[in-house]
């Protein structure tokens, strides 16, 4: 039976996860140099210990729009893609979870004909179902931005 840990984090009203293996740290908001003509996801460019990192607003990426956001409130989580190192702005970081292959599904073949399910990994039910996450695959969901 395989286990994975995931770092559980909130973006709009659901919840999310993505591998603990991928998250560097989990940084509180900072300045957010912007970045002219970049994609509309993209809120810019911070300075990670001297070293210039993407940052990718997920919520926006992922489609939910929030025309009056406001940043400061929100967290960084710094992960790895694709051997770039890229900050993901969410809502909130809830917590890390240990998850066995029970309680992961595959998304339902209904919602591949509607939406695009490339980047889901699978659906993690805790609780016995009282509490689903949509586990994250960053590689895929950002891999042809970086």
């Amino acid at each position: 039976m395989g286990e994975v840990q995931v770092v559980a984090f909130m973006v709009g009203n659901e919840e999310f996860c993505l591998d603990i293996s991928k998250v560097r740290e989990i940084k509180e908001m900072m300045p957010i140099t912007r970045v002219p003509n970049a994609p509309d996801f993209v809120e810019g460019v911070i300075n990670l210990r001297g070293q210039i990192t993407t940052v990718v607003n997920l919520k926006k990426l992922l489609g939910y729009y929030d025309i009056d956001e406001d940043l400061s409130k929100k967290k960084i989580i710094i992960a790895e893609v694709k051997d770039e190192v890229v900050g993901i702005i969410v809502d909130a970081v809830s917590d890390v979870i240990t998850l066995t292959d029970e309680q992961i599904e595959q998304p339902p073949k209904t919602l591949a004909s509607r939406v695009d399910i490339r980047y889901i990994k699978g659906i993690a039910k805790i609780n016995d179902g009282e509490r689903l996450l949509i586990m994250i695959d960053l590689d895929k969901l950002l891999g042809d931005e970086f």
